[in-house]
């Protein structure tokens, strides 16, 4: 139970993936997904920390801790059991396979991905994704400890053949490898691994937390502060053509 004399901290984990979650050379975190739960948390009568670390330490932290919460997650059919969910930060039905611009593929199928190399980021929603579609780790999947090496893996491994991102974080992969979107070509639409943006918290966090954050969140909805929040980050958030 939730000691109302003595509420406890919560402590938010996130990673560094622009636009939702964009951080600082200081450590500052901005971003449109942050926005939203400062928002929340302004409304809660809980007091925060907000880091940002790797998304396995932030993923882990997130399941093995109590009051421990992270975002923006995206909610899996084999994660519905490992959290408790708060509310939805953000709905982008867009996942796709990415390879170099002079590479000759041709997926009619997500099944036909299982003759290449795929590279996709530890525990985040693209690995869970693809293993829940009978993809396997070292057969199928080259699976990433650092989220921002993606890119780089297509230019300096000739045995990686397909990348996996939304079409928002795209350029933040291709920024890092100071390359443009130009220089990769969209060879798969996943149109069934939707990147549907959750805030959730570890199972060992008092219910009564969940509901009252959730209630925060679904306010923000209710009386129109999440929309000024869309529209100061709509252009950030749009899909390049």
């Amino acid at each position: 139970m939730v000691n109302a004399e003595n509420p406890p901290v919560i402590h938010l984990v996130t990673e560094h993936l622009p636009p939702y979650q964009i951080e600082a050379e200081n450590k500052a975190l901005a971003g449109f997904s942050v926005d939203v739960i400062k928002a929340a948390m302004k409304r809660s009568q809980y007091d925060y920390t907000l880091n940002s670390y790797s998304w396995g330490r932030s993923y882990k932290l997130a399941q093995i801790k109590a009051n421990h919460c992270i975002f923006s997650i995206a909610r899996t059919k084999s994660r519905e059991n490992l959290f408790k969910w708060v509310g939805l930060i953000y709905y982008a039905n867009n996942t796709s396979m990415w390879a170099l611009k002079d590479r000759t593929i041709e997926l009619k199928n997500l099944n036909d991905a299982k003759k290449y190399n795929v590279a996709v980021s530890r525990d985040d929603m693209t690995h869970i994704g693809l293993i829940e579609r009978g993809f396997k780790e070292n057969e199928h999947l080259y699976i990433l400890d650092n989220t921002k090496s993606l890119v780089n893996l297509l230019l300096t491994r000739a045995s990686i053949d397909l990348i996996v991102a939304n079409d928002m974080t795209i350029k933040f992969h291709t920024d890092l490898a100071g390359v443009t979107i130009d220089d990769l070509q969209r060879v798969y639409e996943i149109k069934d691994l939707p990147l549907n943006l959750f805030f959730a918290c570890s199972k060992q966090t008092d219910d009564n937390i969940i509901k009252h954050l959730s209630k925060n969140m679904q306010s923000l909805y209710q009386d129109g502060s999440y929309d000024t929040i869309l529209k100061k980050w709509r252009d950030r958030l749009i899909s390049p053509d």
